[in-house]
């Protein structure tokens, strides 16, 4: 049997977060490689990444609810509104108009996942007794809310079309947003905040993952498949729906907060439905209920407008030239991945990944 890899003798080894050594050894080596690559890659892909990374947190949430538990939700943008705010209140500089208390990362950070989750509850009691259409449209209903409270709270927001500043990078008291100094070495802000998203991505990769393989992970699939089935079985409804969504706005929550300490402002009008439905969009290009989907689709989604601007730079091409700007292509092609993701590949960037791995890992006797 040892000589089987793929053969499992209890179901903790098969459900284990690395199942063999070999995939122990490919996330140390992607770990060193990530690490180092804040040390030679320009500030422009740095902070593509930062995003990317950021991004994939906050889809890893509406993961949880749509593509574990099954259940279809436009207020995802709402919840990270609901986190980005809450981190800038409790972490931001106040103003004649805002609010602010510049508390620690270790304090808002956390805070604005806690405070997204509590939010969600308000959904809750909805959430057991509709399910498809009508639980999109009241989650709708439940973003558009947001986005009028988002709009008129000036102080906490900024005001719609004005903004406000977001919380300070200050951690164990240290302040990070002039870079840290190691001797003769200088660790700037962009880096930093590189590393800072890289961990918080590790920790909230291996909190999905868990998720997946707990006993609630479990009861969300059996709701995703049919949940009279699953209450048949003795699956809690009213509990797991509620801690679905609950879970995926922690993340939205955090996601959120982290990434927009790289833009370092925000304006209450970036989350609306066109916000929600791309968080949508993310897991559905990149896999939705898989690990790494979220993660494949964030990085296609961010990394995407870098690579065209590097195509157009080695082939001497200007904007002007194009019949379209940019920001067009770029929209054009991520609605035409969604299309021919959804017709030939409905599991996404992971399912492709999936197939070459199994391919690669069958050679040379792949049929």
């Amino acid at each position: 049997m040892k000589s089987r890899p793929n053969l499992y003798t209890n179901y903790d080894k098969e459900t284990a977060i690395f199942s063999n050594n070999t995939q122990k050894f490919w996330f140390a080596v992607l770990f060193v490689l990530s690490v180092s690559l804040c040390f030679v890659a320009t500030d422009y892909w740095i902070l593509l990444i930062s995003r990317s990374l950021t991004f994939s947190i906050g889809a890893w949430g509406i993961n949880i609810v749509s593509g574990l538990a099954g259940q279809i939700t436009l207020a995802h943008g709402s919840f990270i509104g609901i986190g980005v705010y809450t981190a800038a209140v409790l972490g931001g500089v106040a103003s004649n108009s805002v609010w602010g208390y510049e508390l620690d990362m270790l304090i808002w950070l956390p805070a604005a996942g806690i405070v997204a989750a509590l939010f969600s509850l308000i959904l809750a009691p909805l959430a057991v007794r509709l399910k498809g259409l009508n639980l999109a449209l009241v989650t709708l209903a439940f973003l558009f809310i947001c986005s009028h409270i988002f709009s008129n709270f000036i102080s906490v927001t900024g005001g719609a079309g004005i903004g406000r500043k977001v919380a300070k990078l200050v951690l164990f008291g240290i302040n990070l947003e002039e870079g840290l100094v190691f001797g003769n070495f200088l660790l700037e802000k962009n880096q930093i905040q590189y590393l800072i998203c890289l961990f918080l991505c590790i920790v909230m990769g291996f909190g999905f993952k868990n998720i997946v393989r707990s006993r609630a992970g479990r009861a969300y699939a059996g709701i995703r498949d049919g949940d009279i089935a699953a209450e048949a079985l003795g699956v809690n409804l009213f509990r797991y729906k509620a801690s679905a969504f609950a879970l995926a706005s922690f993340y939205a929550g955090v996601g959120g907060a982290m990434a927009s300490t790289i833009s370092g402002g925000v304006e209450p009008g970036l989350f609306n439905l066109l916000f929600s439905i791309l968080a949508v969009a993310i897991i559905v290009i990149g896999g939705a209920g898989t690990v790494l989907g979220p993660l494949f689709g964030a990085f296609f989604y961010i990394m995407a407008p870098g690579f065209i601007q590097y195509i157009l730079k080695i082939t001497h091409l200007t904007e002007s030239a194009l019949p379209l700007n940019l920001g067009q292509i770029e929209a054009m092609l991520f609605g035409l991945c969604i299309i021919l993701f959804l017709i030939f590949e409905p599991r996404g960037l992971w399912g492709i990944w999936f197939r070459l791995r199994n391919y690669f890992k069958a050679w040379p006797f792949s049929y």
